[in-house]
């Protein structure tokens, strides 16, 4: 058997139905407020792998993703603020928005706001905002992101990333599962094996992933000349921008081909 045969073709993995996406969107919400609930006072304050942002922040930035699902009020309330930077980094303004907003909330308000606003905000990412489903905001990878993508991937992607942030500045256990998190990431190895395409051209190479949510798949066309090792977690960090090329370097095995390998491997950053 040749290693090409024990892996998945990453070109090949599914996109997410709506009821996937309901169902990714609720559980991940659920895990981010089973983890907020745990936290105390010393914890909010502790920074993250978002330079900006402490624990507090990051959950005033969730609370208002979720706020933006309630209607068409608040959507265009928080994108709005993103017009002037169009061609830009938008979500940064929208983000800012977000924090603005709530800067006077506590945590515990933070907490009830996500419970009152989260499912709705997921049935209508799903089900509702067609209108709006059908443009799209500059976005540095890709070049455009649809608003049809971002609600239903990019928001459970995004909160789950969070929820990392979140274990890693306050030193709690991140759960994962091969269900719910290996699908997530899966999503991402999906999006990282298109925006690879025309770096690799008809060469291949092969990706593994250590951990519950991890796998093993194969990126581009033919027999893989190269594989690049990561642990699953450390993985998403790079992918998400919050590790430098360097250290991701220090976090990944190359082996077979190093010329590709390291030519592929910046690429990695792909939509968060």
């Amino acid at each position: 058997m040749t290693v090409a045969a024990t892996l998945d073709d990453a070109a090949l993995i599914p996109y997410i139905t709506s009821e996937e996406a309901e169902r990714l969107g609720r559980e991940e919400l659920r895990r981010l407020l089973e983890l907020a609930e745990s936290l105390d006072e010393q914890d909010w304050h502790q920074p993250t792998a978002c330079t900006l942002w402490n624990v507090r922040d990051i959950l005033a930035h969730q609370a208002g993703a979720y706020a933006s699902g309630t209607g068409y009020r608040e959507l265009l309330h928080q994108y709005l603020a993103a017009m002037p930077a169009l061609g830009g980094m938008a979500e940064d303004a929208v983000n800012r928005r977000q924090l603005t907003d709530r800067a006077d909330r506590s945590p515990a308000e933070l907490i009830a706001e996500l419970r009152e606003t989260g499912d709705r905000a997921i049935e209508n990412w799903v089900h509702r905002f067609r209108f709006f489903k059908l443009f799209g905001i500059p976005h540095p990878v890709p070049g455009w992101l649809s608003m049809r993508y971002l609600m239903l991937v990019i928001h459970s992607r995004d909160t789950w990333i969070h929820r990392l942030d979140i274990c890693r500045a306050t030193n709690r256990p991140f759960r994962q599962t091969a269900a719910h998190d290996g699908r997530i990431n899966a999503l991402v190895v999906r999006d990282l094996a298109r925006s690879l395409s025309r770096t690799l051209g008809t060469q291949a190479i092969a990706l593994e992933l250590e951990g519950p949510a991890g796998g093993r798949w194969r990126l581009g066309r033919g027999v893989p000349s190269a594989t690049i090792g990561m642990d699953t977690l450390d993985f998403n960090i790079y992918a998400s921008g919050r590790f430098t090329h360097d250290e991701a370097i220090e976090r990944a095995t190359f082996t077979g081909d190093l010329e590709l390998a390291r030519k592929a491997f910046p690429k990695f950053e792909v939509l968060y």
